[in-house]
């Protein structure tokens, strides 16, 4: 990118010089307009380049640690003084050097002529178009990029979406589901209207919350707590349940279905006996929602197993978040690590 713009300004000072050859040789001959044009060409490049290159490290290096970018009155403040203050410098540079170099001691000569004006005035211009011409250009590529991720987010969101209905016609889950009902039914009734009940939970979640960019965390917790008290009439005592969050927390955002999927996958890949029960505990660590369960695979393929679901979570979150979910095995447990979102006030 930083390089188009050196061409693009390499054009302009090419194309401003062959216009300043062309009225030379009007208005006096063609040797006089190619020597100041051998000269012309190059200092005004460098020249340019200088500004620009200057531009660039203070935008990223220096204006970030002293104002909020996001801050449109300090944004503008800063960079007009900026230009205002660059062009005096170069100014004051310019004419102190013609000032020692040319300075006919014959002839009384103010510092402060009309030269040292019209420089002004010509470094002002030049300064205030490489600005210009920066602010425009990027906030074209700044549009540029919302819309790819947008269209980027829209073809993840339509994956979310898939999903979610793939999850809500799931038969293995539904035939689990079923079985474990039917087997209630007969033995305990209260049981099996409460198994019921936190069914017709988890299916009214998935179709009113999947359209949603991001839920609260407490109401990704409801989804999880009815999930959970299903596989707990399914598995007994081989699945254990642990919720260290604080309800201080509950407020934070996530996309909809992720824990539900964190948890699926523990379940679906991982062993689940009495004799080697499966843990699954959730907390939170600056702002980072972990998952954690005891690593006993059912098969050595785990992580290829996991299939598009964790995908897709990772790819959302490139589109909501400056930070990712992040998978890893540590200390015989899998660990989910998945940002939290601060609401906006």
């Amino acid at each position: 990118m930083k390089t188009n713009r050196i061409y693009f300004y390499l054009f302009i000072i090419l194309l401003f010089n062959a216009f300043h050859l062309i009225s030379e040789i009007y208005t006096a001959d063609l040797k006089e307009g190619l020597s100041e044009t051998l000269i012309l060409l190059p200092v005004s490049f460098i020249y340019t380049l200088f500004i620009f290159w200057s531009r660039v490290y203070l935008k990223t290096k220096l204006v970030p640690k002293i104002i909020d970018i996001e801050n449109r009155s300090q944004f503008l403040g800063v960079w007009t003084t900026v230009i205002l203050t660059k062009t005096v410098t170069l100014t004051f540079i310019w004419q102190t050097v013609a000032y020692t170099f040319e300075n006919d001691k014959e002839i009384e000569r103010s510092f402060f002529d009309l030269v040292f004006w019209l420089v002004l005035l010509i470094n002002f211009a030049v300064i205030a178009f490489v600005y210009f011409i920066e602010i425009f250009l990027e906030s074209q590529q700044e549009k540029q990029d919302i819309k790819i991720k947008l269209t980027q987010y829209q073809n993840e969101k339509s994956v979310a979406q898939y999903l979610a209905l793939k999850k809500q016609l799931n038969p293995h889950f539904l035939f689990n589901s079923f079985n474990s009902l039917s087997g209630l039914i007969s033995i305990d009734t209260k049981k099996a209207e409460h198994f019921l009940q936190e069914l017709s939970n988890i299916y009214r979640y998935n179709l009113t919350q999947s359209e949603e960019v991001v839920v609260p965390l407490k109401k990704e917790l409801e989804l999880i707590n009815s999930y959970m008290s299903l596989q707990k009439i399914r598995f007994g005592e081989s699945i254990i349940f642990q919720n260290n969050i604080e309800e201080s927390k509950l407020h934070l955002l996530l996309p909809p279905m992720t824990l539900e999927l964190l948890f699926e996958n523990a379940i679906k890949h991982n062993s689940v006996d009495i004799n080697k029960p499966l843990k699954i505990t959730i907390s939170i660590e600056n702002l980072n929602l972990k998952v954690i369960n005891n690593f006993q695979p059912k098969n050595n393929d785990y992580e290829k197993s996991l299939g598009i679901g964790q995908k897709n979570l990772v790819n959302q979150y490139k589109m909501l978040h400056t930070k990712i979910p992040e998978f890893n095995i540590l200390n015989n447990n899998y660990i989910a690590s998945i940002p939290l979102i601060q609401p906006e006030i």
